[in-house]
């Protein structure tokens, strides 16, 4: 995908835990609006999805581009297509997309019925988007409307899907430890060589892949690498072992570290004999994203998801990954209606 380079700046920023979440997500729009827009801007928000039922938006922001006047007409037209509740407050559709990755809304059966209200984004007749929803029920979304439903290039998509990816786990990071400087498990040097360990933390035993995502981190982000961003995302991927991300420090002296930080996805087993992987790999399943995906954000290979998501069928009783799916959901629902219920 030609021009994509932008897509780097926004997995590195999407990293930043200096700025408030207006600032956020206002840079965040920018650095996407050279790829992703296409003459009518982007939005950008975070939001609150502990509530699936009534998810609510807390940081708001669009390109120049967008004329944030266009969006009460819009609100106005879903209200009274009466297919979902229009307000600045909350995000439109959000049961029709709340399980996808990324996708152009003309390719959603569920959110059709909203292609004809586009029209009040400046006349768009589809709409692109990247969500970017963890565990945790917390999100960011990331859009950009489109004049036509011209089908999106599946590189676009692959390309977005992993920049989905980084943003999930960088929206958990935010949320975790906010503007302070979180305490690293690891310290590498940008080749990879391991100066410091936190004892217990299985970094010794990790180091070599640790080495080798330290690698990709620091070439990804190369001019070389800004020509050829599908390889570049290919191999910067969220997280290492399902456990660890990877940022920029500096010493007093300037001198530039990689720290691998914790920031695996939130783990609580709804059966014991469940390892903190396979309830890993069958949340995200839960979530309704792909092997590939999940490997991809989980920093993991494909078999290795595959087998794991075995292993979990298996523990329940499951003969298919749907029916393990669907147990795993009846679990979690139960352990839930027996939390209100305390």
């Amino acid at each position: 995908m030609k021009d994509a380079a932008p897509i780097l700046d926004c997995l590195a920023t999407s990293y930043r835990l200096d700025l408030d979440g207006d600032e956020y997500v206002r840079l965040l729009a920018e650095q996407a609006a050279p790829v992703l827009d296409r003459g009518l801007g982007v939005m950008t928000y975070t939001y609150d999805a502990r509530d699936r039922q009534r998810p609510v938006i807390d940081h708001f922001a669009v390109s120049g581009a967008f004329d944030p006047s266009w969006l009460p007409a819009f609100y106005g037209a879903v209200d009274a297509a009466a297919i979902d509740v229009g307000s600045p407050a909350h995000p439109t559709g959000f049961h029709a997309w709340g399980h996808l990755v990324c996708a152009q809304v003309s390719s959603v059966p569920a959110m059709r019925p909203f292609l004809p209200l586009f029209a009040q984004l400046g006349g768009a007749r589809d709409v692109f988007a990247v969500n970017a929803l963890d565990a945790s029920g917390r999100g960011l979304w990331l859009g950009a409307p489109l004049p036509s439903v011209d089908r999106e290039p599946e590189e676009r998509v692959t390309l977005f899907t992993r920049l989905a990816a980084h943003l999930t786990s960088a929206i958990r990071l935010r949320r975790t430890v906010g503007a302070s400087k979180p305490r690293p498990a690891a310290i590498l040097s940008p080749n990879g060589a391991l100066l410091h360990a936190e004892k217990g933390e299985g970094v010794v035993d990790a180091r070599e892949d640790l080495r080798q995502a330290t690698v990709a981190f620091d070439q990804a982000r190369t001019r070389t690498m800004r020509e050829d961003v599908e390889l570049a995302t290919r191999r910067w991927r969220p997280l290492v072992l399902s456990r660890w991300s990877l940022l920029d420090d500096f010493d007093s002296d300037g001198r530039r570290f990689v720290v691998a930080v914790d920031n695996g996805p939130p783990t609580r087993p709804p059966r014991r004999d469940l390892s903190e992987r396979e309830h890993q790999v069958l949340t995200q399943a839960h979530m309704g994203h792909s092997i590939k995906v999940i490997a991809y954000e989980l920093g993991l290979s494909a078999s290795t998801v595959r087998v794991l998501l075995h292993r979990a069928a298996k523990k329940l009783g499951a003969s298919s990954r749907r029916e393990a799916i669907a147990r795993f959901d009846a679990l979690t629902r139960q352990r839930a209606e027996e939390e209100r219920g305390r």
